[in-house]
């Protein structure tokens, strides 16, 4: 059984952020297409209806108030543990996430729902809005990645 492991890696707050809000548009493209509908319709009859008034006013601070909540979200004091230096082993069957405190996760290779990857990582869905971040970078060589992409690929079932 071949076993890899990877450099330590950190999750940047402000890359994170940043994944975060373009998974977000990414998802909700088409209300946000639909906002913006309403509120170009909308804006001539601003000064003469209440309705549209609001719909103005509401379409343009959804976007803003949801990136907003993310960024809160990132920036939390209760979510430092997601920027903690780990390291990732990564078997036949199963990952392991260890973190600098020595706390190590054991998670099956199977309970991975999906992964995509960006340019620059690989993000591991437990579920529909809950990833593993693993950068690309973390592993030590060309091998090691092919590796890590055929294990994911054996298990995951899409």
């Amino acid at each position: 059984m071949r076993q890899i492991t990877t450099h330590p890696y950190r999750l940047d707050k402000e890359r994170y952020f940043n994944l975060l809000v373009k998974l977000y548009f990414k998802k909700k493209w088409y209300l946000i297409v639909l906002i913006a509908a309403i509120v170009i319709y909308n804006i001539p009859k601003f000064s003469e209806d209440t309705f549209a008034r609001f719909f103005v006013i509401f379409g343009m601070l959804y976007i803003p108030l949801n990136i907003y909540r993310i960024y809160r979200w990132v920036y939390a004091k209760s979510n430092a543990n997601y920027f903690i230096e780990s390291t990732l082993t990564v078997d036949n069957s199963f990952l392991y996430f260890k973190d600098i405190a020595e706390n190590e996760t054991k998670i099956s290779v199977a309970t991975f729902v999906k992964m995509t990857q960006t340019e620059h990582e690989y993000l591991l869905y437990l579920s529909q809005n809950n990833f593993s971040y693993i950068p690309k970078s973390a592993f030590k060589t060309d091998e090691d990645r092919a590796y890590f992409e055929l294990v994911i690929k054996e298990n995951i079932t899409t």
